[in-house]
């Protein structure tokens, strides 16, 4: 950000327009967004995100990180990944994209999700005849137990008659793949009741990062929760009146869409950036493509590559669970490791990472986010693998090209996160000041009385005094409004009014 000047400093020329300086930017203007590597990946893949950016119209990230997204949620369920640390990783993925509001994210994930929907779907129907049994099975077992204990005359008696009616039934899995705006407790209960592979998927995030489990107080056990499940450890879950539970063998992957102001304070949050949860993120931020999506009819070429994509989704999650421990669920992993030419292609990325994470390095502002890509990498490269070869890529390993597309990958969100993650650090003020500057210059103020501002600013929750004060005192400070010795009058919506405290609004060359 740029640094705070004395506003002593500036020489200012009247103008036609009022006075012209050279304003500071309160808060960083974004350099362009990256391009999303599109051509190094596979051709399946890059023809489904093609297809979702033909048929929805948005922008080539949006689609790539719901595909992505969908993707790690299949193959988490299978694959662990052994890093060249002998580490053994999930492939699990923590996606994040911002984009306004009228962007189609919701279209552009219902469709990349579209085979789990429908997976989803199908579980639900065979759910209701099986908690059927299960509930006639539950109170079979309950009276016998009941008439095992009255018909005893003795402990050993009560122990070998109840004994004798066997295990109690289990109860039938939740048929729920994907949960969109859960607690850290109701995660640990959908992972305990339901299938042991989720997604954390919302078009609507803010309501996650917004909600009950991003309080302040709760941040850094959120945080920690979701940090945890990345890792791939176990769940521990201890409540005073509640039954401990120990959850091995669970995978949660995370797409969460977000709002620009969102984004800014989430990222801004140093809280969570301590704690290692934004490191284990990967944030696109593309272009809006609003005024561009006039109506095309999608080719035949795209609908093509949404039922290829579909059905090869679709086949890989009809697996995911047939190794799944009944009693226990917990999931039995593969384990897929880089073949020799893929690892050293993964050492120098992670020496080139550690080398440029160096003070006064490239990447060195998001150091937290660099020293994990060479594990983001591995896990993007085993994704797309076992999407392309599925169960195949634990014998094969990963390949050389696979790893080539994680880096590619990994660069891309490090660039993208160098943009973004600093610029997060915006406070709630810079914001206040900015849509101050912003209403002032809309309604064409040369100078403006702080009486008249306070009363007609809007948003209104900028009027209260000690918000208000300190917005004016950034833009002053900032180079935006520069006040006028005694006072004096103005002119606001076609009317002149006079008052003590005025300020001149200065316009930078560019303004017209």
């Amino acid at each position: 950000m740029t640094a705070y000047q004395d506003f002593s400093a500036y020489d200012f020329e009247p103008s036609a327009n009022g006075v012209v300086g050279e304003p500071i930017d309160i808060k960083p203007k974004l350099a362009d967004p990256e391009a999303f590597p599109l051509d190094k990946m596979p051709a399946r893949l890059a023809a489904a995100i093609r297809a979702i950016v033909d048929i929805v119209q948005v922008p080539v990230p949006i689609a790539a990180q719901s595909v992505l997204g969908a993707c790690a949620l299949v193959a988490q369920s299978r694959l662990n990944v052994e890093m060249p640390t002998r580490e053994v990783v999930p492939c699990s993925l923590n996606l994040i994209t911002i984009a306004g509001s009228g962007e189609r994210k919701s279209s552009a994930d219902k469709r990349a999700l579209g085979p789990i929907y429908e997976h989803e779907k199908q579980l639900r129907q065979a759910y209701e005849p099986q908690q059927q049994r299960y509930l006639l099975d539950k109170a079979a077992y309950d009276a016998s137990l009941a008439a095992a204990k009255r018909g005893a005359k003795n402990r050993d008696q009560v122990r070998q008659n109840m004994e004798e009616c066997g295990q109690p039934p289990i109860p039938p899995l939740m048929p729920m793949l994907l949960v969109e705006e859960p607690t850290i407790e109701g995660i640990t209960k959908l992972l305990d009741e339901a299938y042991p592979s989720v997604g954390l998927f919302s078009d609507e995030g803010s309501r996650m990062l917004g909600g009950y489990s991003m309080q302040e107080e709760k941040q850094a056990g959120t945080g920690g929760a979701l940090s945890q499940l990345w890792d791939g450890k176990p769940i521990k879950r201890v409540r005073a009146g509640d039954i401990a539970k120990f959850l091995d063998g669970r995978r949660m992957s995370v797409h969460l869409m977000i709002q620009p102001g969102v984004a800014s304070k989430f990222f801004g949050n140093k809280a969570l950036r301590d704690q290692g949860m934004l490191a284990r993120m990967l944030v696109a931020a593309p272009e809006s493509n609003k005024g561009t999506r006039f109506w095309s009819d999608p080719s035949a070429e795209s609908w093509a590559a949404m039922d290829a994509y579909d059905t090869r989704l679709g086949g890989l999650l009809r697996a995911a669970f047939s190794r799944m421990n009944p009693e226990t669920k917990q999931l039995e992993f593969s384990t897929v490791s880089l073949q020799a030419e893929a690892r050293e292609l993964w050492i120098g990325y992670s020496d080139r990472l550690e080398k440029e994470q160096a003070l006064g390095g490239s990447l060195a502002p998001v150091s937290d986010l660099a020293s994990k890509m060479s594990q983001h990498a591995l896990r993007l490269a085993a994704v797309i693998s076992y999407f392309e070869g599925g169960e195949s890529v634990a014998e094969r390993g990963i390949s050389s090209a696979a790893m080539t597309i994680g880096i590619a990958l990994g660069d891309y969100y490090l660039k993208e996160a160098l943009r973004l993650f600093n610029a997060g650090s915006v406070s709630d003020d810079a914001e206040n000041a900015n849509a101050l500057i912003d209403f002032i210059r809309n309604e064409k103020l040369e100078t403006v009385g702080r009486r008249w501002l306070s009363r007609n600013v809007t948003p209104s929750h900028i009027r209260p005094a000690e918000t208000f004060g300190r917005a004016i005192d950034l833009l002053v400070t900032h180079g935006h409004l520069h006040p006028v010795q005694g006072g004096g009058t103005f002119t606001a919506r076609g009317k002149q009014a006079k008052e003590r405290v005025v300020y001149t609004v200065l316009q930078s060359p560019g303004d017209d």
